[in-house]
């Protein structure tokens, strides 16, 4: 790996978002057996402001899994 892109990220896109948590696993499996380069964020919970679902009285996290640009199109077919 280059010693710049560890400091400076490459560009990322948005490909998968979700509150549950095992289709997020199951999606971002598919990525890693695709040998597919991800980032993945969890926003929300306890602590978290932004991005909360309330579904049944339950707090929960949303969970987004990233990819980079060139990478998008092979990425896709494994969201499903």
């Amino acid at each position: 790996m280059n010693i710049l892109h560890f400091f400076i990220p490459r560009e990322r896109t948005l490909i998968y978002t979700t509150f549950d948590q095992a289709q997020f696993f199951k999606v971002k499996g598919n990525l890693l057996a695709a040998g597919i380069r991800h980032r993945s964020k969890i926003e929300g919970g306890t602590r978290g402001t932004t991005h909360r679902a309330f579904t049944g009285g339950k707090l929960q996290q949303q969970h987004c899994l990233y990819v980079c640009k060139e990478d998008e199109h092979r990425a896709l077919p494994f969201i499903r």
